[in-house]
This record gives structure tokens, sequence and C-alpha cells, in this order.
């Protein structure tokens, strides 16, 4: 595109001035023109081999990844996985190298290398194939035997010159990092001694009878063949080990992972010290506390409104109105209990003992009551159904913890429990009705007012106050 838009610039200032200058460029440019091209064609066709290779490449990585992967299913176990994958892979390598060395001497004076080349490349297949059928253990046994019996044969038939009896020394490694048993390992280590010592006393007494072309050659080849053999094995057992150290670090981690969601869900439900009792031991003893204050919150009305809306609303609206409560609340170091449908029960001064509770509970109260003051007004601005709350406070001594064996929760016992109930039950939507005993401990710092006796359901009649607000 470049080199057209200059031809037809120089083309349009030839037209206006006609003169040697402009010319010779012209000419010069035609010159670059050509010189450009065949560059470019030149990378073009560089790029389609580059293209060809890696399409090559790509291919070769893919027959070696699902030759050496035969065999393998979800759940066998990593060391016999690791050791299915590495007999694959050196029989697959014997293949080739046996095969390649057949292809190369398949004219009649060389036929009996062809035959001792090709022979081993078909038997190298039987691992594989025994890996296939998933009869791991057949498939080491045979290829540790094949390979000890056919380098045997190799070195006896060709005699010393290629050094053939230094094979034995990888196969003899091969079976420790193939087997487990202590004995395998032992049995094949002095089979492959024995064949070696019984190798070098055959040059002795015995004379090649096969003829190899270019001993040399195979001297070279074998000793190559040896050191890659033990390369690879031990290699590739590092590059697994390494394999599953990050596997193990992962799976670590996400256990870690999903550890901290069990403890976060688990102190969600249950209080830390309660939490971590039932952990180490399996069960949590119930305590008793002498001072704590318990605040009970009811919806009035609730169950004759809730009939105008949905059941996925109600819930949303609960579920709001309870947030709401649970953030107050955690503020002021105070315990949720449990909801009872529209009730709402938590306890300041448990499960770590103090002395300030009735003062914090008294706190989260005024301000759950301001919450739902401005909730009401947001409800009427929409012209929305909206709930009034009840508030009852009473204080004193509790026993605490879990029982059952299923579906653990917190919860706490006593009178105290059932004198604040009664306070909720027997005050007033809007307000904080609290004990005479709760008032005695809040007095100084809230302004209340006298309601008098008033009658609680099995109680008789009991001393009560609303909370006006903190004194100023």
């Amino acid at each position: 595109m470049v080199l057209s838009y200059l031809d037809y610039l120089l083309h349009r200032l030839i037209l206006l001035f006609p003169n040697n200058i402009l010319i010779s460029t012209w000419k010069d440019v035609q010159v670059m023109k050509l010189i450009l091209m065949s560059i470019v064609t030149t990378i073009n066709a560089r790029m389609g081999i580059k293209a060809t290779i890696n399409k090559s490449v790509y291919l070769l990585l893919t027959l070696w990844t699902n030759v050496i992967n035969i065999g393998l299913y979800d759940h066998l176990p990593s060391w016999k996985l690791k050791r299915t994958r590495l007999v694959n892979a050196i029989s697959f390598i014997a293949i080739l190298i046996n095969g390649s060395v057949a292809l190369n001497y398949t004219d009649s004076p060389h036929r009996t290398t062809f035959f001792e080349s090709i022979v081993p490349a078909f038997f190298y297949c039987i691992p594989i194939l025994f890996n296939l059928n998933r009869k791991y253990t057949a498939s080491v046994l045979f290829f540790n035997l094949f390979s000890t019996a056919v380098y045997t044969f190799y070195a006896i038939s060709h005699g010393k010159v290629d050094a053939a009896e230094y094979l034995l020394v990888s196969s003899s490694i091969g079976s420790m990092l193939f087997f487990n048993d202590f004995r395998i390992i032992l049995f094949f280590f002095l089979l492959n001694f024995g064949c070696f010592w019984l190798c070098k006393y055959s040059f002795t007494i015995i004379k090649p009878f096969l003829f190899m072309p270019g001993n040399e050659n195979f001297y070279v080849m074998n000793h190559i063949f040896t050191f890659s053999a033990l390369f690879i094995m031990v290699y590739y057992f590092k590059l697994e080990s390494i394999k599953q150290e990050k596997l193990l670090i992962k799976q670590r981690d996400a256990l870690e992972r999903e550890k901290r969601i069990s403890e976060d869900l688990l102190l969600n439900i249950l209080p830390y010290d309660t939490a971590e009792e039932l952990k180490q031991t399996g069960t949590a003893k119930a305590k008793s506390f002498d001072m704590v204050t318990v605040m009970f919150t009811d919806f009035k009305n609730f169950t004759t409104s809730t009939e105008a809306l949905e059941p996925a609303q109600l819930v949303a609206e609960v579920n709001y109105c309870y947030c709401a409560f649970d953030n107050i609340i955690s503020k002021y170091n105070i315990e949720k209990i449990k909801t009872i449908g529209d009730s709402y029960m938590c306890a300041g001064g448990l499960p770590k003992a103090n002395n300030s509770n009735a003062h914090d509970v008294i706190m989260a109260a005024l301000e759950i009551q301001e919450f739902m003051h401005k909730w009401r007004q947001e409800k009427e601005l929409r012209n929305e159904l909206f709930y009034e709350l009840r508030i009852g406070v009473h204080s004193g001594p509790v026993v605490a913890g879990i029982v059952g064996l299923k579906k653990f929760a917190y919860d706490i016992w006593g009178d105290t429990v059932n004198v604040a109930s009664c306070m909720e039950s027997s005050g007033e939507v809007g307000k904080i009705n609290i004990s005479e005993i709760t008032y005695g401990y809040i007095n100084k710092h809230f302004k209340c007012s006298y309601r008098g006796k008033i009658p609680a359901k099995h109680k008789g009649f009991l001393s009560m106050y609303f909370v006006d607000g903190p004194v100023s």
C-alpha cells in the first residue's frame, strides 16, 4: 500500500515538473520497489515455513502427550500415574530409536541388523498395550524383564566393541524408580548386575556372532542412550515431584480456604470460646453468668400485616431489619442469641462477662429504635406497609450453652429470659420497656419514665420503666 502511494505521488510530480531529476528519482523508486517486494516475498515464504514447523511441532507434542497418557484415568494413585507415564515414555522412545535404526538397514547385507532392531520395536509396544488395558503391574514387569534380556543379548552377540552391556546400568536404576517393594527392586538390581558381569565374562569365551556395520557408531549411540535414559528417568520423576508439590500446595491452600470459611460459618453460629471448646472436645459445657442483660424485640401485628405481602417480599423486609439489628448490636459487643419469627433476641455480658452490659444493651436499643423510626418515615413517603417495634429489656443471671447433637445453636436459659420476654410483650410500640432491676443499673445515664406496676403473664405485677433517652 505504501509503495503504491509513493508510485502514484512521483508519477503526478513528473507530469507537473518533467525534468531529469524527477525521472531519475522515478527509476530509483522503481528499483527500490522491486527490492522491497522481493524482501516481502522472502519474509512471507519464511513465515510460511515457520508456520509449518510450528504446526509439525504441535502435532509431535500432541502425539507425545497422547502416548504417555495411555491407560491413565481419574483417581489413579499418583505414584502409579508417574510410573505409567514413564513406562509409556521410555517405551515410545525405544520404539522410535529401534524403528529408525531398522529403517537404515533394510538392504540385504544388513538384514540381521534390521531384524535385531525391528523386533524390539514391536516388543516395546507391549508395555503400552498393557497400560491401555490397565494391567499396570504386568506392563512394568514386562518392560524391565524385556529390557534386561534384550540388552544382555545385544552385549553377548555383538561383543564388547559397542559397550551394549552398559545399557543394563540404566535398566537397574529404572527398576528402583518403577517399584515400591524393596524385594522387587533388589531382585532387578541383582538381575541386571548379574547380567552385566555375565556379559563381561562372555567376552572372554564367546566370539561375537552377529555382524554390526559401523560398530563405533553403535558404541557412541549406546553410551548416549544410557545417559539419556538415566537423565530422562531421574528428571521426569523430579518434574513429577515438583508437580505433586505444587498440587499439594494448591490443595493445602484450598483446604485452608475451606477451613477459614467453615470457621467463619461456625463463629457466625456460636461464640468464639464455645466454638473452640466444641472443636477441641466435641462438646461445650454450659456456663452460668451472674449478670446478663437480655433484650427482646417484636413487630406489632406482624402476622396480620404479612397477609398483604408476598413470601419473598416478607422475608426481604424482615432480613433488612435483622441485618440492621445485627450491625447495631455488634458495635456494643452484644451477642445475638436467635430469632423466632418476628422476635429478635440478644444479650449483653456473655460469652465474656462485663459490668457494662446493661448500659450497652440500652444504647443498642435506642439505636434500633432510631433505625425503625427512620425506616417508617421512608415507608410512609412511598405509601408502603411498615412495621412498628416493641423492645423489652431485663437484667439478671442466666445459663448459656448448646444442647443436642445436630444443628448446634447457642442459647440461654433462666427466669431472666422469661422476664425480658414479659417486658417486651407488656411494652408499647416505639418504646423501650425495662424492668426495675435494669433501671437500677442505668438510671444515672438514661432518662426513664416510671410506668407503675404492670401485670405480666405468669409473673403478677412488675415495676416497669420506659427509657426516654440518654441523660444530656
